[in-house]
């Protein structure tokens, strides 16, 4: 059995086109929990109206507390011996929990799966390509993801049995919490990729990740932590500290608007490692597809 967890604070407007991507899963040992974060809206009535057209799903209320600490809670109340966390304003794709699980049954030894993402726009449903990648992927999850955020929550599967002991999401962290736990998760153990696409990311105005300020911060206290982690390869922790500040000049220019702070971060992701051609690659790829988006239009 599959558990999903689903936090929901305020999703009015989504967590039933979510709830629904669950249902139409072609594998169907699964069960939902839908945390109630503490809404004001009409998130509790939606939870228990899906409840109650399919028992599959449970709905647990709690006083508001934050997304780590309601997928902590799931944590604690599913049953599952393989869980996936889904935001619930996601959508999975019909066959990604069939397609998750059978990468993790084939490696036995793997404490993740994880398929791809894809992006759109809330209200259009217009698919948003994004730039951002690590072209010097090792292949190894836990080096990869020190350089490169590459795995959103919704498109991972995790084993539970591998899960390192205590392991839950950091409740003082109000940005990259996901990172965070992923890290952690993967130090020790493999993870197995998917060439299928189980994720769609709904990009929406007003999310958490708009505050730039604290998307910075969050990313530098985690990342400075593990990446003086002795078992990182001199050259990945060169690699990873430049592609921090890259990441911050990102944060700063597209969601900030600080673009003087913006050239600071680039200017520094160049100096920690001058070889890094994520730092000349990514900007090229980000102005092709604006220059696409135009051309097309």
């Amino acid at each position: 059995m599959i558990s999903i967890i689903i936090p929901a604070y305020n999703v009015n407007p989504y967590l039933e086109e979510t709830c629904r991507s669950v249902i139409a899963q072609t594998y169907q040992e699964w069960e939902a929990l839908i945390i109630d974060d503490g809404s004001t809206d009409a998130t509790p009535k939606i939870a228990q109206e899906m409840s109650a057209r399919d028992p599959r799903f449970r709905v647990i209320r709690q006083a508001n507390a934050g997304v780590s600490a309601a997928r902590n809670t799931g944590l604690r109340h599913s049953l599952g011996e393989f869980i996936l966390f889904l935001d619930a304003d996601d959508l999975l794709v019909p066959a990604a929990l069939n397609d998750l699980l059978t990468a993790l049954q084939a490696h036995p030894d793997c404490v993740l799966s994880w398929g791809k993402a894809r992006f759109f726009r809330d209200v259009t449903h217009e698919e948003c390509p994004t730039p951002w990648k690590n072209y010097h992927a090792t292949g190894n999850a836990w080096l990869d993801m020190l350089v490169h955020d590459f795995l959103p929550v919704g498109s991972f599967c995790l084993r539970r049995a591998l899960l390192p002991a205590g392991c839950t999401f950091n409740i003082t962290l109000s940005h990259a919490e996901d990172r965070d736990f992923l890290l952690r998760v993967l130090r020790d153990h493999p993870a197995v990729p998917v060439p299928q696409t189980t994720l769609l990311v709904r990009l929406r105005y007003g999310s958490a990740s708009s505050n730039y300020r604290k998307a910075i911060d969050g990313e530098l206290t985690i990342m400075e932590h593990y990446l003086d982690d002795p078992a990182v390869p001199a050259a990945v922790r060169r690699r990873a500290f430049s592609a921090l500040a890259f990441r911050c000049a990102v944060i700063a220019g597209f969601t900030g608007r600080r673009y003087g702070e913006a050239l600071i971060w680039y200017l520094k992701a160049i100096f920690r490692d001058p070889l890094n051609g994520n730092n000349y690659l990514l900007p090229l790829r980000k102005a092709l597809l604006i220059l696409r988006s135009k051309l097309c239009k």
